[in-house]
């Protein structure tokens, strides 16, 4: 057997060294990719060559610290929960990223500092150093929001009263600052807010809507407060424990922030616009009050959640204005959350019962929540909303169906194939009427909706809408309406 010289064994180890170093190197190397999040709540690696310069992270925030809005009603995904992790080292006050928390918690709770959507139809926005800039900087002091502002035109027919034309517009801010993290402890905390505005763009803009004008349960106009001004639904101190895997929040709560959420049909800002397929309108979920909100989520597929708040006060005015306990809520909200489900993807299961009381009236109910993703590579997503409550306690209707399909895309393969994160939607509600004052004329309402959310640039959004109304509830001259509705969203 021939032996090899000394120097010849050197060379060869030498020459397998650079090959095994460059095969340990992507563990460790830096990202290299944007991370955003599509419309179905799917991570989008954008390479930084292909994002607009604006909405790059200065060299003080690094991609290492780059997090993406989270969609609520989703769990983060595993790629946002690894930067937030790597980038929690010791303890910090003020910290520049958000403390990690539990998948679908942390979805919940936290707001990224990318203004930026994936697949738009213009890929550059001419406002983005004065956009993006402010986030990135505000998020290197703990301070991470959404603010999303609209302005709609709504065109009517079958009017009971008021003009059948509004407009208006809106503002919604919401925001977490991060106070410390503590990983040694498993512990972190937070203030948490949300400011909402509102004003009609004309006389008839600043006191009516559709559900008024119309006599629906539901409310056509899903996002516009009966309130003109400013609101704040929610001031709170968040606290997290077990490693986020069990957070509190106490305070002025807006329980609709974090129960009976929904990826595909919880937001009437690129979504879908009616009450009723934004939130279940027989969940009494009470905002502007003093409350508490409970979260645990001990494995990434399970979590439970319970809400209590008082119930006495009304948006505009100050939750300890009359404060009493006469009317109260309790809520909670069991889900399962697993990543695949037969072979069709990601979807979440939530049952929601509750307890209230309003006025000398006790009593309760139950609803069910669901979404589904129709394949790992579908574009298609289903949703469906189902409860029934007691009349005196329902938020307004005592018993509601609400379902039906989004589409991610629909025309990126046959028009454009880089507008990949439209949206598209039809969907369906039933309702009968709670307790009212009002004269019930229809006992079974109806309404069909269609929306489609192009994605204009990454922080635009144009949105037509249409609705059929059949059998609204308190209209005695019409057994349908239509509604059209066209909204501009600006979201940073």
């Amino acid at each position: 057997m021939r032996k090899h010289r000394p120097s010849a064994v050197a060379a060869a180890l030498l020459l397998a060294l650079p090959a095994h170093a460059a095969d340990q190197t992507p563990s460790n190397s830096p990202p290299r990719d944007v991370l955003l999040l599509d419309r179905l709540g799917q991570v989008v690696k954008v390479p930084t060559n292909e994002m607009p310069a604006g909405f790059l992270p200065p060299p003080t925030v690094g991609l290492e610290r780059q997090i993406p809005e989270p969609v609520q009603g989703a769990s983060q995904p595993d790629e946002i929960q690894q930067r937030d992790r790597d980038a929690a080292v010791g303890f910090r006050f003020l910290p520049p990223v958000p403390p990690p928390l539990a998948p679908y918690l942390a979805s919940q709770n936290q707001f990224g500092n990318t203004a930026a959507r994936p697949g738009p139809l213009f890929p550059a926005f001419p406002l983005e150093p004065y956009v993006q800039g402010p986030k990135y900087w505000l998020s290197e002091y703990g301070l991470d929001y959404s603010l999303q502002q609209t302005l709609t035109f709504v065109n009517m027919t079958g009017v009971r009263q008021g003009d059948n034309s509004l407009g208006y517009y809106t503002l919604d801010l919401k925001a977490a600052w991060a106070i410390y993290d503590s990983p040694a402890t498993g512990t972190a905390g937070w203030i948490r807010t949300q400011l909402a505005a509102k004003s009609g763009l004309d006389d008839a803009g600043q006191d009516q809507d559709a559900r008024r004008n119309l006599g629906t349960i539901a409310d056509p106009t899903g996002i516009w407060s009966s309130v003109n001004g400013v609101r704040v639904p929610e001031l709170a101190w968040g606290q997290s424990a077990l490693d986020g895997e069990l957070v509190a929040v106490a305070g002025v709560v807006n329980q609709a922030n974090y129960i009976d959420r929904n990826a595909y049909a919880q937001s009437g800002r690129g979504q879908f616009i009616d009450s009723a397929l934004i939130h279940s309108r027989v969940l009494p979920l009470s905002g502007y009050n003093f409350g508490l909100n409970l979260q645990w989520q001990p494995s990434t597929e399970w979590y439970a959640m319970a809400g209590a708040s008082a119930n006495n006060n009304h948006a505009g005015s100050a939750p300890w204005t009359g404060f009493n306990l006469d009317a109260w809520t309790l809520l909670w909200e069991f889900g399962y959350a697993p990543n695949d489900v037969f072979g069709l993807g990601p979807g979440i299961y939530r049952v929601d019962p509750f307890l209230a009381q309003s006025d000398a009236s006790a009593g309760g109910g139950l609803c069910f929540n669901l979404q589904q993703k129709l394949g790992p590579r579908s574009p298609f997503g289903w949703y469906g909303r189902f409860g029934f409550g007691g009349e005196q306690v329902s938020r307004g209707a005592a018993a509601q169906i609400g379902t039906g399909f989004v589409m991610q895309g629909p025309f990126e393969h046959v028009l454009l194939q880089r507008i990949s994160n439209d949206l598209l939607g039809v969907g369906f509600v039933w309702s009968q009427p709670a307790a009212s004052s009002q004269t019930v004329f229809h006992q079974n309402e109806y309404i069909a909706e269609a929306f489609y959310a192009l994605q204009f640039s990454p922080t635009l959004r144009l949105q037509p809408d249409f609705q059929f109304v059949t059998n609204p509830a308190f209209n005695r001259d019409h057994d349908h309406a239509m509604v059209f509705q066209l909204q501009l969203i600006l979201t940073w």
